[in-house]
């Protein structure tokens, strides 16, 4: 289980106000005033020059301006920082259901061809046994070739009952390795869709609620970069 993300702060110019993130959700707090700091400087709205006034004045002539009609910093800041949540988790959670979807078709491509070999080699398998029971079969013959003709007739006809036993045998093989490969292969399709639903599913309910997809960091170098990022 990974441990909570400490909140990160952002105080916002001009009133003062801290927009802070703190497990994914933003919350604005109030102004730097009553937190240990130094004063966050004034932009005067007529001069556009900025003055080291404090977070009391600060927020006071952010009051003033409220009166009108524009809105209030701190709710454009937060809505802004919002706004790029969102983006971001949308983007990252498109971004994964990518890669997901390229491994679940990876895997089935690989399945599918794994089933194709075991096919080809049942097949020749049953080839080979039918080829060891024509030989068989020959030998009969030839050792029954010395003796009456009485023996040759019995001899072939149990030749002949070997090869038909051999090529109902050959075709029951190979038509249940072709049953059992046409199974595995509705198999993995099935599979291959579900798991796909599965990661629609999933990364619509991250853009629904605005969570992040886990990816796990494998490297050390990939891990220490993630957690510049998550620090950061």
């Amino acid at each position: 289980m990974q441990s909570p993300k400490p909140p990160t702060s952002n105080v916002i110019a001009g009133t003062g106000a801290i927009v802070h993130a703190q497990n994914g959700a933003l919350v604005v707090s109030a102004h730097s005033s009553t937190a240990a700091g130094p004063p966050v400087p004034y932009q005067d709205t007529r001069t556009g020059r900025m003055s080291p006034n404090s977070g009391t004045a600060s927020v006071g002539a952010i009051n003033m301006n409220n009166n009108g009609s524009s809105p209030k910093p701190h709710n454009v800041k937060a809505e802004a920082f919002a706004e790029a949540h969102r983006g971001r988790v949308e983007a990252e959670a498109h971004a994964f259901r990518e890669a997901e979807s390229r491994k679940v078709e990876a895997r089935a491509q690989k399945n599918l061809a794994k089933a194709e070999r075991q096919k080809l080699h049942e097949e020749a398998r049953a080839l080979e046994a039918k080829q060891r029971e024509e030989q068989r079969a020959e030998q009969v013959i030839r050792m029954a070739a010395v003796k009456a003709e009485k023996i040759i007739s019995k001899a072939r006809e149990e030749a002949n009952r070997i090869n038909s036993r051999a090529q109902e045998e050959t075709e029951k093989a190979i038509a249940d390795a072709f049953t059992r490969a046409e199974r595995s292969k509705a198999e993995i399709e099935e599979t291959k869709k579900r798991e796909l639903a599965e990661i629609t599913d999933r990364v619509q309910h991250m853009i629904a609620v605005g969570e992040l997809p886990v990816i796990e960091h494998k490297g050390v170098v990939q891990r220490m970069k993630a957690s510049f990022v998550c620090n950061g």
